[in-house]
């Protein structure tokens, strides 16, 4: 993850602020990137989702075990036992499972 957003950064970011389209990704990365004049909508809504939720220390925000994402990055539950109180003991359990590191970043 870290690699991709230095990446981002290195070749995408653009000086007025936003992140431009690169013309093709194949490309050796010493060669002269090609910068398009457009940043996709989806870059913003599901793409800085997807990094915001792999560098998140917080083990119980959207935990991997009770949810898994579409391909617009939206969280959809995992209900075992087809019912809602499957997906709450998900939850529960994976808190339980990180109360420590939870309470320690939250100062607790």
């Amino acid at each position: 993850g870290w690699e991709m957003w230095r990446a981002w950064e290195r070749h995408a970011r653009v000086d007025s602020g936003g992140y431009a389209s690169v013309d093709n990704v194949t490309q050796a990365p010493d060669s002269a990137i090609k910068r398009i004049d457009k940043m996709e909508s989806f870059w913003l809504g599901e793409t800085l989702k997807y990094m915001y939720l792999l560098f998140s220390d917080d083990p119980s925000l959207l935990p991997a075990e009770c949810f898994v994402f579409n391909t617009e990055a939206h969280p959809l539950p995992v209900m075992p036992g087809g019912t809602s109180g499957g997906l709450r003991r998900c939850v529960e359990r994976v808190v339980a499972e990180n109360v420590e590191t939870l309470a320690t970043a939250h100062g607790l």
